[in-house]
């Protein structure tokens, strides 16, 4: 009795494991099927899209143009736009717009490339304008367009923002990402519309130079290079007179300049900066004030870099087209923060009184040049807009 329980035990596990193996089998094979339709399906489409943008052409097509405007589960579809005409010359004599449909296969995965397509549409020549025409009337302007879903957070801004109702943390985080934007500047400055906010976007920038600057300049530590660093991009900050800085540093053999600058009328401008924390940046001598012995040394040193751009001055102008005879100089060195014993105020009569028997070198400090940057961004804003005349009535004439 037990050897009959054993056997029929035995013979159920055979065929459990027999129905598993048969099982996974004809999974494996649903499985591999599903890959091979779906390989052939993309093999097929991929030969199709070959086949039209690189299959033997019409007489006088000399290019063609395809896109595929569909994918689906249900159809694919292509667009594709034929150019006939002279190939030599590239002179178009005929235009041609096609656009077909093909279904899925009725015996299988897959669309039915081998077959007509289901749907065909086109237009040639003028009615290709035409209907050109047609699509690019239902925009605005040309431009590259791009669809919002309705419920992304975009989509509520952008409605808010159109209704007037966005509060101000949403507008500071869309103007943040246009100031972040590597070429919004590029992109706004060919709409009208968008002068304004392009403004606001290079002020914003400009004012994180200052900014940078004035942190920089705070810390005692900062050395020339990091100073150079910011200032090599924010060379606005010296005033509209300069329109350019130049690509090299290097303009003679033995001196390599801080910024060089180029005029409205051509000429080179050089800036040499030294560093904010000085102490003896003015002195005291007898009953007066008088510059300290680093501004002296920066002002001699700049001094010799004029003498020899005038001595190089045909060879700079022949190789780099850049005019250096008679050329002028800026020094941007110390802080009023860091002078020791002596107040802004002299600090700016010393300098001044220094400068006036200085012929094409000025020197001023870090405090003038983020002074005059500010007064510059906001020039604009604080002017008042100018008051009509207001005209006497005429009296009598007697």
């Amino acid at each position: 009795m037990m050897g009959d329980v054993r056997a029929y035990c035995m013979r159920a596990m055979v065929l459990a494991a027999e129905w598993r193996q048969s099982n996974r089998a004809r999974c494996t094979r649903q499985v591999v099927r599903g890959m091979v339709a779906q390989r052939d399906t993309q093999s097929v489409a991929a030969a199709l899209e070959l086949r039209i943008t690189s299959g033997p052409l019409p007489t006088g097509c000399f290019d063609i143009q395809t896109v595929v405007v569909k994918k689906g589960p249900q159809a694919y579809k292509t667009a594709t736009l034929w150019l006939f005409g002279n190939q030599t010359t590239g002179e178009i004599k005929r235009r041609e717009l096609r656009v077909q449909s093909w279904a899925v296969k009725s015996d299988g995965p897959g669309f039915a490339f081998d077959e007509k397509p289901e749907n065909t549409w086109y237009c040639e020549q003028n009615e290709v304008a035409a209907f050109a025409a047609f699509l690019n009337g239902q925009l605005e302007e040309a431009g590259v367009y791009h669809r919002i879903s309705n419920d992304s957070p975009l989509a509520s801004v952008v409605e808010k923002v159109q209704a007037g109702e966005a509060d101000a943390s949403q507008l500071v985080q869309i103007a943040q990402a246009l100031a972040d934007a590597p070429n919004s500047a590029e992109v706004l400055a060919h709409h009208e519309a968008s002068r304004v906010l392009l403004d606001g976007i290079q002020t914003a920038r400009q004012r994180d130079v200052i900014a940078r600057l004035k942190a920089a300049v705070s810390d005692p530590s900062t050395g020339e290079n990091v100073l150079q660093g910011i200032l090599a991009d924010g060379w606005w900050m010296f005033g509209g007179r300069f329109i350019a800085k130049a690509s090299r540093r290097s303009l003679t053999v033995l001196d390599q300049l801080d910024i060089p600058l180029i005029r409205a009328d051509g000429a080179l401008h050089v800036v040499e900066l030294k560093t904010a924390n000085i102490g003896d940046l003015v002195i005291k001598y007898r009953n007066h004030h008088v510059v300290g012995p680093q501004v002296n040394e920066a002002v001699g040193q700049v001094a010799n870099y004029l003498r020899e751009l005038d001595e190089h001055r045909h060879v700079i102008k022949g190789a780099l087209g850049i005019e250096c005879r008679r050329a002028f100089a800026t020094v941007v060195i110390g802080h009023p923060q860091y002078a020791e014993k002596v107040d802004a105020k002299d600090i700016a009569e010393t300098l001044r009184t220094y400068n006036a028997h200085l012929s094409r070198i000025e020197v001023i400090t870090y405090a003038d040049l983020i002074q005059g940057a500010e007064s510059a961004l906001t020039l604009g804003a604080e002017a008042p807009e100018p008051e009509e005349p207001q005209l006497e009535p005429e009296g009598p004439p007697f």
